[in-house]
């Protein structure tokens, strides 16, 4: 049965036990090989699925930064429409002097409120003071004076006072 080889020679020995090892050696780099490319295929699907979700939530937060700048802008379109000028400031003194002015020109209460800044009771002394417009009688009125004889002294006194604008610093000093 060995007749095909009778006497081995250790060269013949050596040179099939290097190819055994070749082969055994080729096998463990297939199967390193093969486990080096399965796990960087699952690392590789891990990476696929984090990426996803990361493009599905910046996708998401871009969603919501559109809805919010369509927010802001609403607002301020909305607080633009809105927006008053707010009158100049003026120093009080000047602002008195415009509305004994605008009130002389026939200016009403809220005008005068409105353009200098004055309160109510202010534009609506301002304009019985110095309005030009005919005043309805207000629903308080002076006590009438009993007119004296012209003939009394009194009545000099009375006709000299009368000429002046009754509720004024003069009629009450004279």
């Amino acid at each position: 049965m060995f007749e095909i080889l009778p006497n081995p020679s250790l060269d013949a020995i050596l040179m099939v036990g290097r190819a055994v090892l070749l082969v055994g050696a080729f096998w463990i780099f297939a199967l390193a090989f093969i486990r080096w490319r399965r796990a960087d295929e699952a690392q590789a699907e891990r990476l696929h699925a984090q990426l996803e979700r990361a493009f599905n939530e910046i996708r998401s937060l871009h969603e919501t930064v559109t809805v919010m700048n369509a927010r802001i802008e609403a607002l301020s379109e909305r607080a633009e429409s809105e927006a008053r000028p707010a009158p100049a400031p003026v120093s009080p003194q000047r602002g008195y002097e415009v509305a004994v002015r605008l009130a002389k020109n026939g200016a009403g209460v809220e005008e005068l409120i409105a353009s200098c800044g004055i309160t109510r009771h202010e534009a609506e002394l301002l304009t019985r003071l110095h309005g030009s417009k005919p005043r309805e009688t207000s629903a308080f009125t002076w006590p009438a004076r009993e007119r004296a004889p012209v003939d009394s002294p009194a009545a000099v006194s009375h006709s000299a006072t009368s000429s002046r604008k009754r509720g004024s610093l003069l009629s009450v000093v004279g």
